[in-house]
C-alpha cells in the first residue's frame, strides 16, 4: 500500500510537470511556464458615486434627495412575467422603476404605550387596576398562569406514573 501511494504521488508529480517541460505548442514553446501562474486579484473594487453610477444611464424618476442613503433595487418584468428584483439596470428597452430600501428602517413594530390616567380616576379599586394592566401588553392573566403551571404538575404526574409502569414492567 505504502509503494502504490509513492506511486501515485510520483505520477501526479509528472503529469503537473508536463505542461511546463515536454509538451509543446504549434509554436514550439512548452505549453505553459512559470510566469503563467498567478494568484488572482483579491482587492476590493472601488465603487463609483452615486453620480458617477448613473452616467449614460436613464434618469431617475423622482428626487436625487429622496434616494440619499438608501441601497438601489431595479423592479422589472422578464419575458414570462415574472417580476424581477436587480441591483443592476435591466437591458434597454426593458420597462423598469427604481426602488430604494433604507437599511436603518425600523421594521420591529412600536410598542403601544397605556393612555394616561386622569386623577379622578385614580380612585378605582386595586381589582380594577390590575384588570386593566392585564389587559394591556401582557397577554397571560392570573387565572391563566395558574392553569398552565396546574397543567404542567398534571403532565408531570402522569410522565412519573408511566414511568413507575414501565420499570414495573421490566421488573417481572
Amino acid at each position: 500500500m505504502k509503494l502504490f501511494a509513492k506511486l501515485m504521488i510520483a505520477v501526479l508529480f509528472i503529469g503537473m510537470m508536463l505542461p511546463f517541460t515536454i509538451l509543446k505548442g504549434p509554436d514550439g514553446k512548452t505549453l505553459m511556464s512559470l510566469s503563467d501562474i498567478s494568484l488572482p486579484d483579491f482587492s476590493i473594487p472601488k465603487m463609483p458615486k452615486f453620480s458617477q453610477a448613473f452616467e449614460g444611464s436613464e434618469p431617475i424618476p423622482g428626487d436625487d434627495s429622496d434616494l440619499s442613503g438608501k441601497d438601489l433595487f431595479y423592479q422589472w418584468y422578464d419575458a414570462k412575467g415574472n417580476v424581477q428584483f436587480t441591483t443592476e439596470p435591466p437591458a434597454k428597452g426593458i420597462e423598469y422603476t427604481i426602488k430604494g430600501f433604507d437599511p436603518n428602517t425600523n421594521v420591529i413594530q412600536a410598542v403601544k404605550e397605556p393612555p394616561e390616567q386622569d386623577p379622578m380616576d385614580e380612585a378605582d379599586t386595586d381589582e380594577q387596576k390590575s384588570a386593566k394592566t392585564d389587559d394591556f401588553g401582557n397577554p397571560y392573566s392570573g387565572d391563566s398562569i395558574k392553569k398552565l403551571l396546574d397543567d404542567a404538575r398534571n403532565v408531570e404526574k402522569l410522565i412519573n406514573q408511566r414511568f413507575k409502569d414501565q420499570e414495573s414492567a421490566l421488573n417481572q
